[in-house]
């Protein structure tokens, strides 16, 4: 088996497609196979098969999220005895534009949908033609949160941009709120918060007419997380951020916002962290439009090697990783994960 895909029959993009995995299977034909996966725990046994047939492309028919779950399922395999220390490795990896922001994909070059992108692949394939490859730095992320039962419980992933506290991981909590993740919502969560900031400023907090969600809705975002955060040996003195945030790579957030230019140096991680007021984030808000990095010394924008955080008091942290939340977390680290390679294929139908 050359191609192994997983597609998630139950994902947002998916729910009104019939026989998806049929009809993905028609595409690669005789060079692969196509799992349905309907949750996250049916993954780990269709990697089993993918090491065991020895797939050397392991596909994820969605979005960051799904890549997501399939590199962290994976790893976790990787670690059971059939496996572990011998010679088996996570291969090359391919997300298939099939998200709502896709930004592994477009980091690496990935263009088209998830039809077109196979069918490239399997014409290549067919063809004997070599297939180019990007190497991408990833983030381990070990942790502890409580689980349903009340039990705090050790986890581990793997992941490439993590929203951890403050505004960035409040603002998906506003984004999932307005629907899809597209460019036009994301700016107009921008936009909301912008414009309801004066109402938390004392003159305007009791102006008459004013909707309830429409004044809480800055105050909310700029909540900060009561959390202690080192960084490198660090320990910061604050303990309420506005901004904790950390990547592996550089992303573009739906066309709208641009973060981690220096997380694309390769074994280096980009941390932006800090207590910057209201009044700082907005006045940023062309720069990281711009992609040119915050502009404050109240935050720490720049590479680091390892970040630690602890929640603070009574409230969790809901770290956000690659658009998958990871909710009751009491203690979260990164650093530099492995080295994987992804596949820049330019789907079928966009290629000259």
């Amino acid at each position: 088996m050359l191609i192994g895909v997983i597609t998630n029959p139950n994902s947002r993009k998916n729910r009104n497609k019939r026989n998806r995995a049929a009809a993905l299977q028609s595409v690669i034909g005789e060079l692969g196979s196509v799992y349905e996966t309907p949750e996250p725990e049916a993954v780990k046994p269709v990697i089993r098969d993918f090491l065991r047939r020895k797939a050397e492309y392991w596909v994820s028919d969605g979005g960051d999220g799904a890549l997501h779950w399939m590199l962290r399922m994976g790893m976790e395999v990787l670690e059971e005895e059939e496996f572990a220390n011998k010679g088996f490795d996570i291969p090359l990896a391919l997300p298939t534009n099939g998200g709502s922001i896709d930004f592994v994909a477009h980091n690496v070059g990935i263009r088209g949908d998830a039809e077109s992108i196979l069918g490239a692949l399997r014409e290549d394939l067919s063809a004997g033609r070599s297939i180019e490859t990007r190497e991408v730095d990833s983030m381990r992320i070990e942790g502890v949160r409580l689980d349903d039962d009340g039990v705090e419980r050790p986890f581990k992933t793997l992941g490439f941009a993590v929203a951890a506290g403050g505004i960035g991981q409040r603002f998906f909590d506003k984004l999932d709120a307005e629907g899809e993740h597209t460019g036009k919502n994301i700016a107009s969560v921008i936009a909301k918060t912008v414009s309801s900031f004066p109402m938390t400023l004392p003159p305007f907090r009791r102006v008459p007419g004013v909707p309830e969600g429409f004044r809480q809705y800055a105050q909310d975002m700029f909540r900060p997380t009561h959390a202690r955060v080192t960084i490198d040996d660090r320990v910061y003195p604050s303990q309420h951020f506005t901004g904790i945030n950390i990547a592996s790579m550089s992303i573009n957030l739906g066309g709208v916002l641009r973060y981690f230019k220096q997380a694309d140096v390769p074994g280096q991680l980009h941390a932006m962290v800090g207590s910057p007021s209201p009044l700082q984030i907005i006045a940023n808000i062309p720069n990281m439009a711009m992609g040119r990095g915050f502009r404050d010394r109240s935050l720490h924008d720049g590479p680091c090697e390892r970040m630690t955080i602890e929640a603070l008091g009574e409230e969790h942290l809901s770290p956000v990783v690659d658009g998958e939340y990871y909710r009751k977390v009491r203690r979260i680290t990164f650093e530099l994960g492995p080295r994987l390679r992804i596949p820049k294929v330019v789907g079928r139908r966009l290629r000259n």
